[in-house]
């Protein structure tokens, strides 16, 4: 393996020069996915080796490092159309930054049917 222009061979996972909090992988749900279906590094990803579990245990630890701050609040101009897992608001929603960045997100989806649909 070979760094490339930016001199690393796998981008950092947290710190400066990591991928920012607007990036799609600090969703929780998107960095767990790829984990799961990419770790252990090699050849061979499938079947998984790691569990649900252990997959959402890492990008949580990942999504907890600090890394730039940099937020772009105009990509979703209808805040109820936002991911349930974006993790800064403002939200259509009362539920905390806490649990729209960790989960769980069950509630949330169903908060998000109820109001939807027209229901309280």
């Amino acid at each position: 393996m070979y760094p490339d222009s930016s001199g690393y061979i796998y981008p950092p996972l947290w710190g400066q020069h990591s991928f920012n909090v607007s990036a799609g992988l600090y969703r929780i749900s998107r960095l767990a996915s790829f984990i799961k279906y990419n770790m252990p590094f090699g050849p061979e990803q499938l079947p998984p080796q790691l569990t649900d579990e252990q997959a959402w245990d890492v990008a949580a630890f990942i999504v907890s490092q600090p890394r730039s701050e940099t937020k772009f609040i105009y990509d979703w101009p209808k805040i109820e159309t936002k991911p349930v897992d974006l993790p800064f608001g403002p939200y259509s929603d009362a539920f905390s930054e806490q649990q729209h960045k960790y989960g769980p997100f069950t509630s949330i989806k169903e908060a998000r049917e109820k109001s939807i649909n027209g229901l309280k």
